[in-house]
């Protein structure tokens, strides 16, 4: 889910950067217009109340406000000339004369001049006297209204990122708490099984989702049939093999002991070993269809002993050992695991069974069980010819078989064994034996 709320997030900032952008320009232009308004409003004021200070006395123009002349200081100037253009009152370097096509009766003429060093802003109006009209013109320089543009415009950025603030922090928050419910069901999912076709609790699932929860418990359902329906199928044609299968044994060994047969004991022999991988195969089938996830359980273990169902299993196994001079043998403690008889019964006969099939006459093979910490294990070590690293994952996968292995065999036993250690919850390892030699096959349990 972070990767999710990351991805959205990437793709908000760069949209709220372009807003962030035009905001900005915005705001520029905000300032700017609004303080040129207020600034030009307050100009135009001063100029109107100018009008009130003009009068004519004698037939001459005069200036009656020496108090109001005082309030102008070196930012901000005045002049007032008459009809001819004459300086009644103010600063004589004031230019006063508007552009031609700027110069409306009635209202105030703005315009920007250059002079004493500086920018300047003038509004001029139009007074109408006795003696023709009076040009009255207001100046201040530009910079008190860029300082204030500038106070405007940092206070309208404060704001703005204040506000991309507060919108990020929201949509995170909207995006988290929107999400919880997919975060739920990850965790759930997490905690599912995956080996296990199991529906999920609707009403353990968010409401956003239940729909969906549903069309999927539904294909949970169908492929937990269908693996079921083939697990069935499988199960069955290896039972009904086994009988037929026995009793084709049982008529061979009878066969071999008919002194007519000795001239074909090689070919009936032959056909022994083939029905024999086949009561074999048969076996594996049987082993692998148990511990199938969709058959095997946790729920269903119970506490099993590992000493004694090894040595169970090497007592099956003494005799095949001795025919073939090897030596197999035990090194067991008291350990105990969660799991299944059964399965636990075929995951040790795949593996001694392994280790016989390639350890050489003479060689030893040891079944152990012991703790290593808090985690208790068994393994199967042989001094045989090995398996080389590059081989060690491929030997798990059903019917593989090392290039030049002797022998008969279908290449299910390790991955009978790989799947009924998935099935407890185990890590099943292949490594060398003792001083590099061999093969040690372990299986850790949690």
């Amino acid at each position: 889910m972070m990767t999710v709320r990351r991805r959205l997030l990437l793709i908000l900032l760069p949209a709220l950067a372009v807003l962030m952008l035009i905001g900005g320009l915005a705001d520029y232009w905000v300032a700017v217009a609004s303080t040129r308004n207020a600034y030009d409003h307050a100009l135009a004021n001063t100029a109107f109340a100018l009008t009130a200070t003009i009068r004519v006395e004698n037939q001459r123009l005069r200036f009656f406000a020496p108090a109001a002349a005082g309030a102008f200081d070196g930012s901000t100037l005045f002049a007032i000339t008459g009809p001819a253009h004459e300086l009644i009152a103010g600063a004589a370097q004031l230019p006063v004369t508007a552009p031609p096509a700027a110069r409306p009766a009635g209202r105030a003429t703005f315009w920007d001049a250059g002079f004493l060093g500086q920018r300047w802003r003038i509004a001029s109006i139009l007074a109408p006297t006795a003696l023709g009209a009076v040009q009255i013109a207001v100046a201040e320089t530009l910079d008190r209204r860029a300082h204030t543009q500038q106070v405007m415009l940092l206070g309208k950025l404060l704001v703005d990122f204040a506000e991309l603030d507060l919108t990020l922090l929201l949509i995170w928050i909207a995006v988290y708490y929107g999400l919880r419910p997919l975060d739920q069901l990850t965790e759930q999912v997490e905690r599912h099984s995956v080996r296990q076709l199991q529906r999920f609790n609707e009403a353990l699932v968010p409401g956003e989702l239940r729909s969906v929860i549903v069309a999927f418990n539904r294909v949970l359902e169908l492929l937990h049939d269908a693996a079921q329906a083939q697990q069935r199928f499988v199960a069955d044609a290896a039972h009904q093999m086994r009988t037929p299968v026995a009793g084709l044994l049982a008529q061979l060994e009878l066969l071999l002991q008919e002194p007519g047969a000795t001239a074909m004991a090689a070919q009936l022999a032959a056909v022994q070993r083939g029905i024999q991988q086949l009561a074999r195969s048969a076996n594996q089938l049987l082993s692998l269809a148990r511990a199938e996830p969709v058959s095997a359980s946790q729920e269903t273990f119970k506490t099993v002993e590992l000493k004694p169902l090894i040595e169970q299993a090497v007592g099956r196994y003494l005799d095949r050992a001795d025919k073939a001079g090897i030596d197999l043998g035990v090194d067991t403690s008291a350990v105990s695991v969660a799991g299944e008889d059964p399965l636990l019964e075929d995951l040790l006969d795949n593996l001694v069974d392994n280790a016989l099939k390639y350890t050489p006459q003479g060689g030893h093979v040891t079944v152990r069980c012991a703790k290593e910490g808090q985690m208790p294990y068994l393994e199967v070590e042989d001094d045989g010819p090995g398996i080389p690293e590059t081989e060690r994952v491929r030997v798990r996968e059903r019917f593989y078989r090392l290039p030049g292995s002797q022998g008969i065999g279908c290449g299910l036993g390790l991955a009978i064994v790989d799947e009924i250690a998935r099935v407890h919850g185990a890590a099943f390892s292949i490594g060398g034996g003792a001083n590099g030699k061999g093969t040690r096959m372990r299986i850790r349990f949690p």
